[in-house]
């Protein structure tokens, strides 16, 4: 009986790898599959490492009564979570161990991981790990490298003979399933890491000539920090590196959750661009706020570091400006960066500069300022090097704390 049903699910795994299903939907019918064809599966798991810069792992859990758990286990301060730590899957890969068996039900059974005694309270009376390695001598605890697969059974005297045959014979088309969506996860989390999230979905839907792209209409946004160079030599390599991330998550951050695509770190500046849909100048907008609030707690947070700067506007300078840009693949036809190239990309470059002048931490071009026009007041008309015509520049009217855009009003 456990032939055919081998027979089946190999068949389904193949097919299901082929037709790049989603593995989370793939595991739990196989889980369901196996139990109802007379395999006393009552609880299994695969797991693997990420190429993620904030997950170290993700598991996936199946219950018999109970709905499919995708759980995602961020990094720890020092590295590996505290919960991979204790855990025999750390024993499993470290050991290069291919087959980990605890018979719960067993009293002699050692109960040498914390995981065994809760299980044994679920009523499992059998516990296995399947260690499944990609590649010949490749290490077990890098990403893709390989995954895990465990099996729990319900049964008095926990998995029969013919079971663990099963299981162990399975173990291997469910591994080639689970490393197509790995190898899907991985491309895809390079991308969004390394590009812009709309940027990155193009590459991997086949855009990777250069010149490939499109002339848009959007928002560009450019935050820069001031005095860089002597806050590094000020803080040293190591606490200007920190200062400089903290920067980033007060800035880019809350520009990607407004609905922004940030495009590059360009040393110390940021530059995003937002869809001009309706209300793409209102995003970029209230992404500034979400700044301005951000950097007044960087301020008060590095008081000490940021001695010399008493407001937002010592710290950055920011400029909107909106136009038709051509946004895709610049550079050699075998190394490329996606990004936006055109002149309103070159005006809020300069435009930013100007706020170290005025010393206001934001000004805006007239297409920005006249969607809200009480918002804003006119800084005068400029002209800006290497831009044709003088451009009219605006900062916030309103006078705001002074942990915020406090400079707008000197």
């Amino acid at each position: 009986m456990l032939s055919r049903l081998i027979a089946e699910l190999e068949e389904f795994l193949a097919i299901s790898a082929l037709e790049d299903r989603p593995f989370r939907s793939v595991f739990a019918e196989l889980c369901r599959r196996t139990r109802e064809g007379g395999v006393s599966l009552s609880r299994a798991s695969i797991g693997w490492r990420l190429l993620d810069p904030v997950f170290f792992s993700q598991n996936i859990v199946w219950r018999a009564h109970a709905d499919l758990e995708v759980e995602r286990f961020e990094y720890s301060a020092e590295g590996r979570p505290d919960v991979y730590l204790r855990s025999p899957l750390r024993h499993v890969v470290e050991n290069g161990i291919a087959f980990f068996r605890r018979r719960i039900c067993d009293p002699d059974t050692p109960r040498d991981f914390e995981i065994l005694s809760d299980l044994a309270d679920a009523g499992i009376s059998d516990y296995i790990l399947m260690l499944i390695g990609f590649g010949r001598n490749a290490p077990a605890n890098v990403p893709g490298a390989g995954v895990i697969f465990g099996a729990a059974s319900d049964a008095p005297g926990g998995f029969t003979d013919d079971e663990i045959a099963f299981l162990k014979r399975v173990r291997y088309m469910i591994a080639v399933a689970a490393r197509m969506q790995m190898l899907r996860e991985a491309a895809e989390q390079l991308a969004s890491t390394y590009l812009a999230t709309s940027a990155g979905r193009r590459v991997l839907n086949g855009e990777i000539r250069r010149g490939d792209g499109e002339v848009v209409e959007g928002v560009i946004w450019y935050c820069d920090l001031r005095g860089s160079t002597a806050l590094c030599e000020r803080l040293g390599t190591e606490r200007y590196i920190d200062l400089l991330n903290d920067y980033f998550s007060a800035t880019a951050g809350p520009v990607a959750a407004a609905g922004g695509d940030v495009l590059d770190f360009i040393g110390d500046a940021v530059l995003a661009i937002f869809p001009h849909r309706e209300d793409g100048v209102a995003r970029a907008i209230r992404a500034s706020e979400e700044v301005r609030l951000a950097l007044g707690a960087l301020l008060e947070r590095r008081r000490e570091e940021l001695a010399d700067r008493a407001e937002v506007a010592d710290l950055v300078g920011i400029a909107i400006d909106v136009g038709r840009v051509m946004y895709g693949n610049i550079g050699i036809p075998n190394r490329l960066t996606f990004s936006v190239i055109g002149s309103t990309v070159n005006q809020v470059t300069r435009i930013e500069r100007l706020t170290k002048e005025l010393h206001v931490p934001l000004l805006v071009t007239a297409p920005i300022a006249a969607i809200e026009p009480a918002r804003w007041t006119s800084r005068g008309t400029y002209a800006l090097d290497g831009v044709s015509r003088p451009l009219e520049l605006f900062s916030e009217a309103a006078p705001v704390p002074d942990s915020g855009f406090s400079g707008s009003q000197r």
